[in-house]
């Protein structure tokens, strides 16, 4: 019998047969097996495509995009082929998305019980609340080492005794080798603080955040720093305007030099409305271990803690001992605030965390990328277009192909971690990047996505639960042509007409 010819009414493809002939008995039958097929037809995987729906090409000359800007890659979780496949193969510019590689792989690898801690070594013996001898303080990168946590650690050392360092205060952050590049190389935004770059040690995420009030008491404008440093200057030039929280009465600015032979300086000026609230401007202005070692100090003093010798930066001294250790929260947690807020920094510091647990000490870009590498083939995965730069996306050279992300989340999902990774996705229409997308259609609260947006970019990957309860992964990446502007916006329409596809079921 040949593959094609109808067998019970049902062709090799799963679509009726037409049966002549008007017999009761036979239409019978029929109406008998349209039911079963009605209820077993749409549990049955749909077949390969490799075009557009074509709502969603229809919709591309309106932005304009082309096809060939587009790759996107749609498969059920359980499938063993994409539903979806268009240019899938073809290297892009990932920005953010790039993310969910370093977070699938720092989970797989560390583990999500991985923690980075903050070690405090000393030298000398402790004598009635005196240390004689140094502090150092050792960071090994943690990327969650906040206000709060610091203002904790120097509260242990007080508690357990000392009072006045009769030796030097020093800060090591060697655990990891100094950046290749500068904080303004990527767009000139240096003091931005999303272009903090990976440090072992560093406070904050870095940021010094400048606050600005009304203070009603005095009747002028107050200026502090959170955290608050030492050896840095405030000069508050800003004026009090007695008006309405508008942008015409409340004009800010704020400078930050370092004049020679000086300390730095932080300078506020122009005008506050009175009835505006208090503002936080977040900055990056001291170098990270030197910005660490300024915190501390300021922290230290805050206490009640007293320091006779300097401050300075150096390796732990042979024959100091440890003293105090503080650990970050677990890995598992930590990815939320690196996938939902797309923290640069976090995965950046995570993505050398896994180049030093392959092969130790101190930390680089090069060890991180043999890593992933290494990681990727012992799971069978080839991706020959990869090109991981510093795992955040933060990046115009990364590329890598929607085949290759589909097929690891797809993977990552059959994983005993997934939980963990799935949570730490932006949810359509909720919260994190995705808070504002999709919020009032049905796919709102259905969708555990990243997103990535960089000039050149605008992308999306991750999971859909669709209308039927089907669990789905989907890519899309969307890349700019040679002397293009790509709207955001632009990218978002192709991503929005993918996943409403997506929810009602691929068809």
């Amino acid at each position: 019998m040949s593959a094609d010819r109808p067998r019970n009414g049902v062709t090799s493809r799963g679509a009726l047969a037409r049966v002549p002939g008007p017999c009761p008995r036979r239409r019978a039958a029929r109406a008998a097996l349209l039911i079963i097929l009605t209820a077993v037809l749409p549990a049955l995987p749909p077949a390969l495509a490799d075009d557009l729906p074509p709502a969603i090409d229809a919709k591309l000359p309106e932005l304009p995009l082309d096809p060939d800007q587009i790759s996107v890659y749609v498969r059920r979780v359980d499938d063993d082929l994409p539903t979806l496949a268009f240019n899938a193969e073809t290297p892009r510019i990932p920005a953010s998305v790039m993310k969910l590689l370093t977070v699938i792989a720092g989970l797989d690898i560390l583990g999500p019980e991985h923690r980075w801690s903050t070690d405090v070594y000393v030298t000398g013996e402790l004598h009635d609340g005196t240390l004689q001898g140094d502090m150092i303080v050792k960071g090994y990168g943690d990327p969650y080492l906040s206000n709060g946590t610091l203002a904790e650690l120097i509260r242990a050392l007080r508690a357990k005794g000392i009072v006045r360092i009769a030796g030097d205060l020093i800060f090591d952050d060697h655990y990891l080798a100094p950046p290749e590049s500068d904080r303004g190389d990527f767009d000139g935004a240096a003091q931005s603080a999303y272009n903090a770059l990976p440090a072992a040690l560093g406070v904050n995420r870095q940021v010094t955040d400048i606050v600005v009030y009304h203070d009603p008491t005095n009747g002028h404008v107050g200026v502090y720093t959170d955290p608050p440093l030492s050896g840095v200057d405030i000069v508050n030039e800003a004026k009090l305007v007695k008006a309405a929280c508008k942008g015409r009465f409340h004009r800010l600015q704020v400078g930050f030099s370092e004049p020679e032979g000086a300390r730095p300086r932080i300078r506020v000026s122009g005008s506050f409305a009175s009835e505006c609230p208090d503002e936080r401007i977040p900055r990056l202005l001291l170098p990270p271990a030197q910005h660490a070692a300024s915190a501390f100090h300021a922290r230290w003093q805050e206490l009640g803690g007293q320091l006779q010798g300097h401050i300075r930066l150096g390796p732990v001294p042979d024959g100091a001992r440890l003293f105090h250790r503080i650990e970050s929260p677990p890995l598992g947690e930590l990815v939320r605030d690196i996938d939902k807020l797309s923290n640069n920094l976090m995965a950046r510091q995570l993505f050398l965390a896994i180049g030093i647990a392959r092969e130790g000490p101190p930390g680089t870009p090069e060890k991180s990328r043999a890593a992933i590498q290494a990681w990727l083939a012992e799971n069978g995965f080839g991706f020959p277009e990869l090109i991981v730069d510093n795992g955040s996306g933060l990046s115009r050279e990364a590329r890598v192909s929607a085949a290759s992300l589909g097929e690891l989340l797809v993977w990552a999902y059959h994983q005993p971690w997934m939980p963990e990774l799935v949570a730490s996705l932006p949810i359509a229409g909720v919260d994190g990047t995705m808070r504002r997308r999709l919020r009032h259609e049905p796919i709102a609260g259905r969708a555990h996505l990243k997103t990535g947006t960089v000039r050149d970019a605008s992308c999306i990957a991750g999971y859909v639960l669709d209308a039927q309860g089907n669990r789905w992964v989907v890519v899309v990446l969307v890349n700019a042509v040679e002397g293009q502007r790509l709207p955001a916006w632009h990218g978002h329409a192709v991503h929005h007409e993918i996943l409403r596809w997506v929810y009602g079921g691929g068809a």
